[in-house]
């Protein structure tokens, strides 16, 4: 098709923004008025409405410059053209001429500069591409809109008492706020223009009080079907209560009621209730685990439709049967900028985005400003990197206009006290008595046994007719299936070492048997600890934390429908515990339990525990192991802080992942072949994502030289058929027959 240029792309005068397909062009003016615009309105919600402006104006003003104009006419033209970098040039202008507040023209010049490559450091000793080395090689751009530049607000982190020791911490946050009202702007603006169908597709959605009162249906008709019982009743209290705080004023709340204690819903009135009182904007759900993350989505969905709730893990794609690719594209735009009113993620997806300096990441930062943040079993938070996340938490509630909620079965040591001076401040309980719901929802009795040979633990669990056993390593929970015959029908086993599609189907049928009262004997790597809804008479946990033997004990008498109580086994596993973080939590544990062998499950117990673990691991600074606080302090005085440098180090799950495809039914075999044929894989990957196993370079190595393994299109990884046959089992998922697997993959836990 003959494409017309615009006519004014021979105008030198005017300035081209952006070109479209069709040949139409957007002028410069046009583009930065309209990101400063939005970005003004996405800064408004934390006071800062004229530093969204302000970047807005001069993010692309270095396109005013004659070698950014020339560049941009050649590409139009189909032409070669020459490199022009028009970020620095308006990073330079903003450094030099924005002087009030003190400082704000570098915060502004990092939110410019890094625009479209991500934040840069501030200053090294060997980056060309930090920030510092940036403007000493440019020339500032000339200004185009300076007489509309407006007087910026002062920063918000500071008031008349301003702790020195967080300074750095909170104005490197206020930048990257900042730089995400900017870059979502940005994108959104160009996307108008340049994609109109795309951007039209984006969704418009129910408020809060809409919402609202679809959960007020919902709980409605949920209570006056339950059947009238103690454990019901409670519940009932523990959702008035939640109600009744959703008036109070927003800031740090937690919610700590037992396994069963209806939390998901009551935490979801609250956030609603208070959403509407308060005039929050959405509310968000960060969970651990991508196991829990579905159970709840679902839960969600069935309450206010597919719509309304942003499902946002990697193991997320449309069902198969009934693939809409125009809402499919409507999740994928979400997902970019979290703008639904309902967002279920993970600790990764969320507290990583904080620490990122990238422009996909960061984008939907400002969307988390005044929303309710519901931090489900936020006694996972990682211990690692526990110090910068609670920074997050506690900006984002003193300074953002958020709300924070923890929420969990137990009471973690996350508050500031003697012994955990780096905790949250002035975190209020929701429930009136945690002590009474741990009363009346105790329904198990946990008993410690001593070390347990496997051929005995094997005997153990063959004698109950449904029982579930949790082990710390995925070997160990291959041995023990393979002791209790693995070829028996009412033998299950769950790890991640089967595709979350296999895992889940294994998780329907045992829900199954449960219900229909068969035998069914499950072993299982804690996957299973989090959220997961099972409900078993009898539950055997290798000696860990406390925190995950509490977990464990919430998948025992979960209902309280035994005649009985439920009981908790937790043994010492023959040949020890895994080094590293599970030995390290399982001997703090030991400690604290000695004389309170009977308290195993107690809150107090619990507490204690993790001012032990808290305590030691702050001693030798494990609790920011990667020094990220001291990078943000050092850079104060001269506003150089370590923005590509920091987002390198805050990974939470450490060790590279090979993710490998299982084609273990039609549907995906459908797939990997659609895959090997395309141009555009992208689509199709997210339809795999349910069919991926991940594993370290080096066990993905030792079964691509055993060919159960493929590479296609040089970057994916596939079961072959032989891999299929002789190393995928149907109970066990990847089992292959290879030592040097198990040599690779021995020292991973946690799944």
């Amino acid at each position: 098709m003959e494409i017309t240029l615009d006519k004014r792309i021979d105008d030198p005068s005017f300035l081209v923004g952006h070109s479209r397909n069709d040949g139409a062009l957007q002028p410069l003016e046009e583009h930065l008025h309209g990101v400063a615009k939005q970005a003004g309105i996405f800064a408004d919600l934390f006071g800062c409405r004229n530093w969204g402006v302000v970047a807005g104006l001069l993010h692309d003003d270095g396109k005013c410059l004659s070698q950014y104009q020339r560049r941009i006419r050649a590409l139009i033209r189909g032409e070669n053209a020459q490199r022009a970098d028009h970020s620095t040039p308006g990073a330079k202008y903003a450094i030099e001429k924005i002087v009030q507040p003190p400082g704000a023209g570098k915060l502004l010049a990092y939110c410019v500069a890094g625009h479209h490559t991500g934040i840069p450091d501030g200053a090294s000793g060997d980056d060309e591409s930090c920030l510092s080395r940036r403007l000493n090689r440019s020339e500032p751009s000339p200004g185009l809109l300076a007489d509309e530049l407006p007087e910026i607000e002062p920063v918000p982190f500071t008031g008349p008492n301003p702790d020195q020791r967080r300074l750095g911490f909170q104005a490197a946050f206020f930048t990257r706020m900042v730089f995400s009202c900017l870059v979502d702007a940005d994108f959104l603006d160009t996307e108008a223009f340049v994609d109109p169908d795309r951007h039209n597709a984006r969704g418009t959605y129910p408020t809060i009080i809409m919402l609202k009162k679809k959960l007020d249906e919902h709980l409605i008709k949920l209570v006056g079907n339950a059947p009238e019982t103690v454990v019901n009743r409670q519940r009932q209290q523990i959702l008035a209560e939640c109600r009744c705080a959703a008036r109070e004023a927003p800031g740090l709340r937690s919610l700590s009621v037992p396994t069963g204690g209806g939390k998901t819903l009551s935490s979801l009135a609250f956030a609603l209730d208070h959403a509407v009182q308060h005039d929050l904007r959405r509310v968000i759900y960060v969970i651990p685990y991508t196991s829990i993350i579905e159970q709840t989505a679902q839960i969600f969905r069935s309450v206010f439709g597919d719509e309304v709730v942003l499902e946002h893990h990697s193991n997320l794609v449309p069902d198969r049967d009934d693939v809409d690719e125009d809402r499919e594209e409507r999740r994928r735009l979400a997902c970019e900028n979290w703008d639904p009113p309902i967002i279920v993620t993970t600790n990764v997806q969320f507290f990583e985005s904080f620490f990122s300096n990238r422009s996909s990441r960061t984008r939907r930062l400002h969307n988390v400003a005044r929303s309710v943040v519901i931090l489900d079993e936020a006694q996972m938070l990682p211990v690692p990197f526990l110090k910068p996340t609670i920074e997050v938490i506690r900006e984002l509630s003193e300074t953002y206009r958020s709300t924070i909620v923890l929420c969990t079965a137990t009471q973690p040591a996350l508050i500031a006290n003697e012994s955990f001076q780096g905790g949250l401040p002035q975190v209020r309980e929701i429930v009136s008595n945690p002590e009474e719901l741990e009363r009346v929802f105790d329904r198990v009795d946990a008993t410690m046994i001593g070390e347990v040979q496997d051929k005995e633990l094997a005997s153990r669990l063959a004698t109950e007719e449904q029982v579930l056993c949790i082990v710390n390593t995925r070997g160990h929970a291959r041995k023990l299936v393979e002791l209790l015959d693995a070829e028996s029908a009412d033998v299950f086993h769950l790890s991640a070492l089967m595709c979350p599609t296999h895992r889940r189907a294994v998780l329907d049928e045992i829900r199954d048997c449960l219900a229909e009262r068969k035998p069914c004997r499950v072993v299982s790597t804690q996957l299973v600890e989090a959220g997961v809804d099972l409900d078993f008479p009898v539950v055997y946990r290798a000696l860990a934390g406390i925190d995950s033997i509490v977990q464990a004990a919430g998948r025992c008498n979960r209902e309280g429908k035994l005649a009985g109580r439920g009981k908790v086994h937790v043994f010492r596993p023959e040949g020890g515990l895994p080094a590293g973080y599970f030995r390290q939590n399982a001997q703090i544990a030991e400690l604290v339990l000695r004389g309170r062998e009977s308290k195993i499950l107690r809150s107090s117990t619990v507490r204690e525990f993790f001012r032990e673990l808290y305590w030691i691991k702050d001693e030798s600074g494990g609790l920011d192991k990667e020094r990220i606080l001291d990078d943000f302090r050092t850079g104060t005085t001269r506003g150089d802080f370590p923005f590509k440098t920091v987002s390198g180090k805050y990974r939470l799950i450490a060790d590279e992942q090979i993710g490998i495809i299982v084609p273990n039914d039609k549907h995906a075999r459908n797939l990997c072949r659609a895959l090997e044929k395309t141009d555009y894989p992208g689509a199709i990957l997210r339809r795999l994502q349910p069919y991926t196993v991940s594993l370290r370079p080096r066990a993905v190595a030792t079964l691509l030289q055993a060919g159960y393994v493929q590479r296609i299109r040089e970057e994916q990884y596939v079961m072959t058929d032989f891999g299929m046959k002789e190393a995928y089992d149907d109970r066990l998922g990847l089992n292959p027959t290879v030592p040097s697997f198990y040599l690779a993959e021995n020292l991973i836990v946690m799944g």
